[in-house]
């Protein structure tokens, strides 16, 4: 039996306009489709962009089918990074235990939001932020008829696909709580991305370096405490000092920024319809894969799916 065609939706809502929502609204409203982002954040910042280390890499990634996709996404990052009147991807390479790795980058979360939504304006689409929609009937009634509801909510998806369909994977969307520590110093030592036995340190513009401890994160973890620079801030500035051997001015300033990480069930993306009028995008490499993912997305809603999502499928 020949598989029903869908036909391609003429007016989409978008949820969520984190690096994965945001992008892939501007990607589906460049090919002529009447797109709304909706957010509850204000837009160009969400909480996980905020608490991103924003490191796009494949390191680790398992299995096979999802290292290539994050070696793709890092490709496309930097073409499309290069080719935008918004520069957000910073090629400056990485270091992991000694070992070099001059692909790597890192990405300013706030540019490539900004550039996302005024690409997305460019094509006609419409953004409403403020709005925290709990459902997706809520959802509709917010919007009036639309032909498909994207979710790309991070950790929220779960809950707002809760009435939808059983799916495994979708059981749960929330991580763990991480932290990114953000040091204003007039001079530091890094050039590049390093990355030491759980200490990730790079820089972050002119002054600023950021920090992730995957370590503290742990401890947190386990007392239960709350990543704030009164949690975090006396351990992390051993750690970084011990391992850079690099003395932090006692003037620095320091902002500590954390959030609930997406994740799927089994740590995969899931991306695709999980109804006939509701399509779900969720990965945790989300800064990595977003400019990628939200290509494909587009295509796919238009009848062209690519072989590399066929992994990934709700």
């Amino acid at each position: 039996m020949t598989a029903a065609v869908i036909p391609s939706p003429r007016r989409i809502a978008v949820v969520g306009a984190g690096a994965v929502g945001a992008s892939a609204a501007a990607r589906i409203a460049e090919r002529g489709i009447e797109v709304v982002l909706i957010s509850a954040a204000a837009a160009g910042s969400t909480p996980v962009s905020r608490a991103s280390f924003a490191w796009v890499n494949a390191h680790g990634k398992r299995p096979e089918q999802y290292r290539r996709l994050n070696e793709d996404g890092r490709r496309v990052h930097a073409e499309r990074s290069d080719a935008h009147d918004t520069e957000w991807f910073a090629r400056t390479g990485a270091e992991i235990d000694g070992v070099q790795y001059p692909d790597d980058g890192w990405v300013d979360t706030s540019a490539f939001l900004a550039a996302q939504l005024a690409d997305l304006r460019a094509a006609g689409g419409m953004l409403r932020d403020g709005i925290a929609a709990d459902s997706l009937d809520h959802v509709r009634e917010l919007l009036g008829p639309v032909d498909l509801i994207l979710v790309a909510a991070g950790a929220g998806t779960a809950a707002l696909l809760r009435t939808v369909t059983p799916c495994p994977r979708l059981a749960t969307s929330a991580g763990d709580d991480g932290f990114l520590a953000r040091i204003d110093v007039d001079e530091h030592p890094l050039d590049r991305i390093r990355s030491l036995a759980g200490l990730q340190v790079r820089p972050d513009g002119p002054g600023r370096i950021a920090v992730q401890s995957l370590g503290i994160e742990a401890e947190l973890r386990r007392t239960g405490a709350t990543a704030s620079v009164g949690t975090v801030w006396p351990a992390l500035r051993a750690e970084i000092e011990g391992a850079l051997g690099w003395r932090i001015p006692e003037d620095a300033g320091v902002r500590v920024d954390h959030a609930i990480r997406p994740h799927a069930a089994d740590g995969l993306p899931c991306i695709g319809r999980v109804t006939q009028d509701v399509y779900v995008a969720l990965t945790h490499s989300g800064i990595t894969l977003a400019p990628l993912l939200a290509e494909l997305i587009a295509r796919d809603l238009q009848g062209d799916p690519d072989p590399r999502l066929a992994a990934f499928r709700p």
